[in-house]
């Protein structure tokens, strides 16, 4: 099982009606493919968790560098893991505004990502934080 992480900026604004487009295209591919994962959207930034079959994903991961709604795209880290860890999803969403904790984890990941860089301590805090929201 291969888990890859990114991070990139909305290229335009986008409303419920894309991110609902993007979510049906996306559950469906990833059904195809057995692969798993979870989209959270944040003050104008996509964080992605995509899980599955190493080559797959990375492929996967090539498609969305190139599609036309990101900018901007920087892979957080890639691991090879036992399990999946976000295996009850063809693709999770979280849209994160609600609760107090919601909000903390935004303020936490917005600043993430204005990051061009990630550090092995970036990658254990972003990829435990995405499993909490």
């Amino acid at each position: 099982m291969f888990q890859l992480i990114y991070v990139s900026d909305f290229a335009k604004s986008l409303d419920e009606n894309d991110l609902q487009d993007i979510l049906i295209s996306a559950r469906a591919i990833n059904s195809e493919q057995g692969i798993s994962g979870k989209l959270i959207t944040v003050s104008r930034h996509f964080f992605q968790v995509i899980e599955g079959d190493e080559v797959k994903v990375n492929q996967l991961y090539a498609k969305i560098k190139q599609d036309p709604r990101h900018k901007n795209v920087r892979l957080v880290m890639t691991k090879s893991t036992g399990i999946r860890e976000f295996g009850d999803w063809t693709m999770g969403f979280s849209s994160l505004l609600e609760s107090q904790q919601e909000q903390d984890a935004a303020f936490i990941l917005s600043d993430f990502a204005k990051r061009e860089n990630f550090s092995p301590e970036h990658h254990s805090g972003i990829g435990l934080l995405l499993k909490q929201v």
